[in-house]
């Protein structure tokens, strides 16, 4: 089976990427002033983005028609769920089938999976809904933790050299922290922010 997600409407307040404020940030690095913010909100942007990626999700929130198509010979068992790309998912608008409205509708709105009352019969399955984050304000904590982690482990050592570790003068010794990098999958993000957005991770196959 595969999907096709298309994007009906979607606010640019709450559709993201930003999974934390400008505001919260600062808060958060204990940063005043002004003369960074230019910096920090490419910083948010880039890094929401990110952990996006990684999750394998569009984290904002949408109205969105998502077409699940049956591969041939492929039919789902009995009670099988589908699972909505953009969860939570907030309202289930209409879902077709065969160009017939679908009744007997569950849902389970936090990980997207739909079930009907027996099984999919139809080779297409059609889904009106809207879903997802309305960001910032409702983004999990542990995803604005991970972008507070991120964009400061950007700026402890985004001003030296990531090879120095050490650093020696006279009797002054000054040893540098890396954080550790995470398998290639994850791009740039460490491990303990790696570790922070793994719940929100979805299981994805190419």
């Amino acid at each position: 089976m595969h999907s096709v997600l298309e994007i009906i409407d979607e606010s640019t307040d709450s559709a993201g990427p930003d999974l934390i404020s400008l505001d919260d940030l600062k808060l958060a690095l204990s940063i005043e002033g002004a003369t960074e913010d230019a910096a920090l909100q490419a910083a948010i942007t880039m890094q929401s983005r990110l952990i996006a990626e990684y999750c394998h999700r569009r984290l904002g929130l949408a109205e969105a028609l998502e077409t699940f198509t049956l591969d041939r010979n492929e039919y789902l068992l009995e009670r099988q769920a589908l699972t909505l790309s953009l969860y939570p998912v907030v309202e289930v608008i209409e879902v077709s089938t065969a160009g017939a409205t679908a009744a007997d509708i569950e849902l389970d709105p936090a990980s997207g999976r739909l079930w009907t009352g027996g099984c999919w019969a139809d080779t297409v399955v059609a889904v009106l809904y809207s879903g997802g984050y309305d960001l910032p304000e409702q983004a999990p904590a542990r995803l604005q933790q991970a972008v507070i982690q991120a964009v400061n482990d950007g700026r402890t050592t985004g001003s030296r050299d990531p090879g120095i570790r050490e650093v020696q003068h006279g009797d002054t010794r000054v040893a540098y922290f890396t954080p550790t990098l995470s398998t290639a999958s994850s791009g740039y993000l460490s491990a303990t922010v790696v570790d922070l957005i793994q719940p929100y991770r979805r299981l994805y196959v190419a």
